[in-house]
Formats: structure tokens, sequence, C-alpha cells
């Protein structure tokens, strides 16, 4: 109990820190472009608890929900304007600082290129944290080649009616070889060349091969979770490490490019994402298997936030950069209100997908399957 705790707490610290460098990579930038950042809630969002200090006009601070963490640019939200902003925490506190609306340092009043750097700055943060990460992986461990995938503790009772257990391991499933480079693209092209029938699948158990019939449903799934299986490790050299770094975070962010892009062809469900619990448990569980699986998936998860926050999608980077661009080319802004409206909407939205994967099948996934 007190292990799986603290793998929970890794899991929850991880995915809490990749967070904050994105955020941090907001205020650098914003800094760097000239604008007022007042407040950088270095741990927590919501009420502030903790002021820490004050430092070039920015207070730094702890909030009250303990996960992730936010930066405030002056000027970037429509109601700072005027930005009435580090308001007391509690009667007798200062009074909160007051900005004019014209002020040259606010967000809306920077140009259009400094505006794009700050919105950059929290992608590119996480995707250089990515490099860092698979740099040091790679140097420290060597090359890492995930060969095949097992099966989770997800079996749903058809899989399990036809003999298959947690911790299988993937060998040949009709007749098609699924063990090698990039095993879990092998398992799905093989399953959806397979829809509705019941072919014969290959796993290694307790050092063992084991023959089974199992049934593939007219999706192109056999009810089966699937985790990272065995790795293969070779040494790499420091020039190696350095190419693997920069290149793996956006080869993993093709690789999701094209799985999100899947969704839309049906050839990927909805049910298959997992929401921020989901992610925290993913963690936790890397972390439980050492090291090299932790520090890897946190290199990953890095690279899918940076992509993430790149989609031009309205709330999120990707979307304002969307309205700026448009900025750029026709030189004039749109509606600042229009804008704000559609970031609103779009926030709402992002929430309600976010809350329904997160209950849907990180929370009650076991009752869909």
């Amino acid at each position: 109990m007190l292990f799986s705790l603290l793998w929970l707490l890794l899991g929850i610290l991880g995915v809490s820190l990749l967070i904050v460098i994105h955020e941090f990579g907001h205020y650098v930038c914003a800094r760097m472009s000239g604008m007022r950042v007042d407040r950088f809630s270095v741990i927590g969002i919501g009420p502030v608890v903790w002021r820490i200090g004050t430092w070039k006009g920015t207070e730094f601070v702890v909030s009250a929900i303990p996960f992730g963490a936010y930066v405030h640019i002056v000027g970037m939200e429509a109601g700072d304007d005027p930005a009435q902003t580090l308001p007391p925490i509690k009667e007798g506190d200062p009074a909160p600082l007051v900005y004019e609306a014209n002020d040259p340092y606010l967000y809306r009043n920077r140009p259009v290129w400094a505006r794009m750097l700050a919105i950059l700055g929290g992608p590119l943060a996480n995707y250089a944290a990515a490099t860092v990460l698979f740099f040091g992986l790679f140097a420290a461990i060597g090359h890492r080649e995930l060969v095949s995938m097992k099966t989770s503790a997800e079996v749903s009772e058809t899989a399990a009616a036809a003999g298959v257990l947690p911790g299988d391991e993937l060998i040949r499933i009709a007749e098609q070889e699924v063990k090698g480079r990039d095993p879990y693209a092998r398992i799905s092209a093989t399953t959806r060349a397979h829809k509705g029938e019941t072919v014969p699948l290959v796993v290694q158990r307790d050092g063992q091969e084991v023959s089974l019939q199992v049934p593939i449903n007219a999706e192109g799934r056999m009810g089966i979770g699937l985790e990272r299986g065995q790795v293969k490790t070779t040494p790499a050299t420091w020039a190696e490490a350095a190419v693997f770094g920069v290149t793996e975070p956006w080869i993993k962010s093709w690789q999701n490019l094209q799985a999100m892009g899947s969704l839309f062809t049906g050839e990927t469900k909805m049910d298959q994402m997992s929401g921020p619990i989901g992610i925290v448990k993913s963690v936790a569980k890397a972390a439980e298997k050492g090291p090299g699986e932790y520090v890897m998936l946190m290199a990953i998860i890095s690279s899918l936030l940076g992509l993430f926050n790149l989609l031009p999608l309205p709330a999120l980077d990707g979307g304002r950069m969307v309205f700026m661009l448009w900025e750029a080319a026709w030189r004039r802004p749109i509606s600042k209100s229009v804008e704000e409206r559609i970031h609103g909407y779009g926030m709402l939205a992002l929430l309600g997908l976010i809350l329904y994967i997160t209950v849907r099948n990180d929370l009650l996934g076991s009752y869909f399957k």
C-alpha cells in the first residue's frame, strides 16, 4: 500500500512538473518580449495559499489545488482592462496593483511577434524538456527500443474466455509476427486486417509459447489492454544521444498526430483515450517499473503536452496563434470580444471533453468493456 501511494505521488509530481515547465516557458518568453507578468503560481491552481515572494514585478505563489501551475500575463484576458491584479488574500493586505489600459507593456499592446513568442514559449519549453530527458536517458542507458507488448490487467470477458491472461506477451496474431520494431503498430494493423474473425494468437507465458484462438470484433479489437513489454537496449555514443534527443520528440509528435487522425477515420475509438487521471496512473506504473521507464514516459508526455497545446483549437496556445497569424496577414486584429468569446466557448468544450474522458475511460472504463 505504501509503495502504491509512492508511485502515485511520483505520477502526480511528474505530470505537475511538466505543466510547471510549460508555464515557465510562457513566463520567460513573456518577460523577454517586454510584457508584465504579475503572478506565477509555481505549484497548483485556484486560490493563493502562500506568497513566496516578488521578483521583478512577478509575485511567485503556491495555490490551493496542488496540481499544475499557471502564469498571469497582464492584459491577456478581457478582464484585465483595466487590470486589477494581485487581489488581497485577506483583509489588511496591500491594495492590488492597477495598470492603465494603454500601458505599452500589457500583452494586448505588444507587437504581434512578441505575443507569438509568449504563446509559443509553453510548448517550446515542453519540447526542450523532452529533448533533455531523451538525451539523458539515451546517454545514460543507451537506445531503448520497445519490441513487444504485454496484456495488462484489463482483459475483457471474451478474451479471458479464450484463455488470455494478464502479463501474456504477444508473439503472433493470425500467423503475423507482432514482436519486433514498433509492436503496437504491428498489433493494430493485424487486428484491423482481421475484423470479425477468430484468429490464432501465440503468447509467451512463463517462458513458454501458448497458442490460443481469440475473436476480433467488428472494430478490430481483441478486448485486451496493452502495456509495454520487452525493451531492447543497445549502447549509444554522446553524439547519437544528442541526435536522438533532438529528433525523438518530433517523431513522437508525428506518431500521435497520426493517432489523432485515426479518431476521425474510426480506427481509434474515444474510449482508448486517457484523461488526467489515466495519465497519472500511467506515469505511476512507469515509476514502479524503474527510473528508465519513468523518464521515458515523462519525455513522451512532455512532447505530447507541447503538441497538444499547438493544436489550432480555441483556448489552446495554437488557437491563439491562429488569431495572431490572421492579424499579421491582414494587418488588423479580430475583435477582442469575439476572440475571447471563441476562446471561452472553446475552453468549456475542452473541459467538457476532458471530464467525459476522465469519467468514461479513467474512472468507469471497466463498466464499458
